[in-house]
């Protein structure tokens, strides 16, 4: 008997050893992509946002969570993973009341729709989902929450890619605006006067800020414009008194007369030695204007760009 138990167990053994050795050879042969979870402006409670797996294998989604949003799902597949991929967190608002919608969208069908006006007394934090009635909101229409003045935060969700002339032009008590990634384009006057409203980060993807669109924001203090912004309007910025920096890129294609406050120093940041054709002082306005130049342009002892004529 106890012959018979040796025996069993060094049978285990084995099969044990060679099955190793098997998922050895067989996971050497495979590659490993990396899973990332972007959290889409949400918070990590457990897990990694950044996860190493396998081919073929599946990654273990993080847990997250997001102030006055619930979790919907993830953007895509985490299972079977073939590629590097990154998923994105799809939240949910609780749509505040008394905001107004159009049953279509010019152009498109009727699963879209946009955000057409709101009660003239809405107040508080105010939460607009991505979905109204099974459609897609895809944007916010002209004078939509126009003199608004008792919103003090304002939640968008992804899928809206147009703020309308006027959005939110006159809600003095707005504090802070969280945009949607996809956000495209900010209309004339989008903030036009939002005298609180202290900080935005406007979406890596923005294309288009209309002019007049934070003209009058003195309380703003803190701008991010992205690398793709190619228009930036008349008087975009004038008024803004507190706003002391603002770094721009020679991807920007056009700025209207007079887009910056005189308080505020513009840095523009270039990768060749010559201001872009079509540069205009005058787009400046009595703002400060000091160019810099990136390492690729050769320079002096001085730190000075060298011409074309000194090479």
């Amino acid at each position: 008997m106890k012959q018979k138990v040796k025996l069993l167990i060094v049978l285990i053994v084995e099969f044990v050893v060679i099955a190793s050795i098997l998922l050895l050879i067989f996971f050497a042969g495979k590659k490993s992509y990396t899973v990332t979870f972007d959290l889409n402006g949400g918070t990590l409670l457990s897990g990694s946002t950044v996860q190493r797996v396998t081919q073929g294998q599946s990654a273990d989604p993080p847990e997250v969570t997001k102030d006055g949003a619930s979790f919907r799902s993830w953007s895509g597949s985490y299972r079977q993973v073939t590629h590097d991929i990154v998923i994105k967190a799809v939240w949910e608002y609780q749509t505040t009341p008394g905001i107004e919608y159009s049953a279509q969208v010019e152009g498109f069908d009727y699963n879209y729709c946009m955000v057409t006006g709101s009660y003239k007394n809405i107040s508080g934090d105010v939460y607009i989902d991505s979905l109204f009635n099974g459609k897609t909101v895809i944007a916010i229409g002209d004078e939509a929450f126009k003199d608004r003045v008792g919103i003090t935060s304002m939640y968008l969700l992804d899928g809206i890619f147009d703020i309308g002339i006027n959005a939110f032009s006159g809600c003095t008590a707005m504090q802070t605006v969280e945009i949607p990634s996809t956000v495209l384009h900010l209309g004339d006057g989008a903030f036009n006067n939002c005298q609180s409203l202290e900080k935005i980060e406007l979406p890596t993807g923005l294309y288009t800020i209309g002019a007049n669109a934070f003209y009058g924001c003195k309380a703003l203090t803190e701008l991010v414009i992205g690398e793709n912004v190619k228009t930036i309007g008349a008087n975009a910025f004038l008024g803004c008194e507190a706003l002391e920096e603002v770094i721009l890129s020679e991807t920007v294609k056009t700025i209207g007369a007079n887009a910056f406050d005189k308080n505020t120093v513009v840095k523009v940041t270039f990768k060749e030695e010559d201001v872009p054709e079509g540069w205009a002082q005058n787009w400046f306005g009595e703002a400060e204007v000091i160019w810099e130049y990136t390492e690729e342009i050769p320079v002096d002892e001085d730190g000075n760009p060298i011409t074309s004529d000194k090479k």
